[in-house]
């Protein structure tokens, strides 16, 4: 399973498979260029990389795949101590780095620069087959309700991966990806992996903008991409969009949190071809999806449930299948017959599969349930606020209370009027700040866990 890129070197030899800025390497290209520095890439079973999206780091991860060598991705937005914490978790002494960055300096453990790599002599190595179960990458969790978890992810989880978002987003080796997300992050690696897998074209950005995003969609004919809430609201908010060539755009992934009906529905509006997911670094991406052409879409819900998706009786959402994670290299993994249980609160309604929270992030006041996506949803609903986040705050009388942020000044009885008409009093927040910013994870997940931390006495955190 190690050999995609080289069976499409062979297949596609002049075809493009990948664009970053000026550069265009056809499939021959990049095999060649990845074949080149596998050769001067030390002998190491797993290594760390701290990685830009760049054409750099997609031909390091290509070479570490060939060299059947495990990789463990760094979020490039964590401290040394943070950094030093996770690869001790997973036994790395070494990490591969395409950035110059002052926290490399501070961190534990070897720092290699692709720069230096790619200096090295060449050296024979081993050709070793990768088989369906062997690791291929290993993600931390983005850590959005305490310790991040290493996810194994296996050859076999990547291409099940594919296969689940070919069979949902109908793409072929003819597309063409944008990928802005994160390579560090699942939805960005996991489109490199469809690409690769499937033998189309892949853009890399290696920062979201929105009038980059919409130039390359229209001058490269882009098919496909992925984007968090954040990035789809600021393509709506640019007037470039206005004058933008869309038409051969088929599909554009959403993912995260926060991805709300009325958001989805700005995007109808503009004709946007919009797919509402859910997934999770421990599924390699997407597990399920809703089309934009699906009525259902508009209700908050991420796809129709299958065979791999159960809610139990404690609500709770267990899923199974060959893109999940076979476990945690430094935690124990939760299953319930032969089901993966995520942690997350669910309901299914009509076939339909809705996320109401992280069990996490429940709220328990006066021994009633509080789920804060309710209270989020609403006030998005009800209100032109564009973001907003509920949290917990410890509290003598109830135990626990929420707490809503908001970035923006609006009129407290308004708000109130919308509490008192759509929630039953308890669920209620207790106090409304209005915050400088509402903070995000690197993945572009709004934070509870940071929100809590900046915003709310830590003194009395339960974290």
């Amino acid at each position: 399973m190690n050999h995609w890129l080289h069976r499409n070197s062979k297949n596609y030899p002049e075809k493009i498979a990948v664009i970053y800025e000026d550069l265009h390497l056809t499939y021959k290209q990049l095999q060649d260029k990845v074949h080149d520095l596998s050769q001067r890439i030390p002998n190491i079973k797993r290594v760390g990389l701290f990685i830009d999206n760049s054409v750099d780091s997609a031909i390091l991860i290509h070479s570490l795949i060939e060299r059947h060598i495990e990789i463990v991705m760094v979020n490039t937005r964590l401290s040394s101590e943070e950094i030093n914490n996770q690869l001790m978790d997973v036994n790395v002494d070494t990490i591969f780095s395409t950035i110059d960055s002052d926290v490399l300096n501070k961190v534990n453990v070897n720092v290699i620069y692709y720069r230096e790599i790619i200096q090295h002599d060449k050296a024979s190595y081993e050709e070793v087959e990768a088989n369906d179960d062997d690791i291929l990458s290993i993600m931390f969790t983005s850590g959005t309700t305490g310790r991040p978890k290493a996810v194994t992810q296996t050859y076999l989880n990547h291409y099940a991966s594919h296969i689940n978002a070919m069979n949902g987003l109908n793409y072929d080796e003819n597309s063409t990806w944008l990928m802005v997300n994160p390579i560090f992050h699942i939805s960005g690696f996991s489109i490199l992996m469809r690409a690769v897998i499937s033998g189309c074209t892949l853009i890399i950005h290696n920062r979201f903008d929105s009038k980059h995003v919409l130039n390359d969609i229209e001058r490269y004919k882009v098919t496909h991409t992925s984007f968090v809430p954040i990035m789809l609201s600021r393509i709506m908010n640019d007037k470039m969009i206005h004058s933008t060539d869309l038409s051969r755009l088929k599909a554009i992934l959403m993912g995260g949190a926060n991805t709300t009906p009325k958001l989805l529905n700005e995007a109808l509006q503009f004709k946007l071809p919009v797919f509402n997911s859910f997934g999770m670094t421990e599924t390699c991406s997407q597990i399920v999806i809703v089309s934009y052409d699906d009525d259902n879409i508009l209700t908050g819900t991420v796809g129709k449930t299958n065979e791999n998706i159960r809610v139990n009786e404690n609500n709770e959402l267990l899923v199974k299948g060959e893109n999940v994670t076979s476990g945690y290299l430094n935690a124990e993994m939760i299953t319930e017959d032969g089901f993966f249980n995520t942690g997350d609160i669910a309901e299914v309604k009509g076939g339909y599969l809705y996320i109401l929270d992280r069990r996490d992030d429940l709220i328990i006041s006066g021994g009633e349930n509080i789920y804060p996506k309710e209270i989020e949803d609403i006030v998005l609903q009800y209100t032109d606020l564009k973001t907003c986040v509920v949290v917990k705050k410890e509290d003598e009388e109830w135990g626990q209370v929420p707490v809503l942020l908001i970035e923006e000044n609006i009129d407290e009885r308004t708000l109130i009027n919308i509490f008192n008409t759509h929630l039953a009093r308890y669920k209620h927040p207790k106090e409304i700040i209005v915050v400088k910013e509402i903070k995000y994870t690197p993945s572009g997940k709004i934070s509870r866990k940071l929100n809590r931390e900046a915003y709310i006495n830590t003194s009395t955190s339960s974290f």
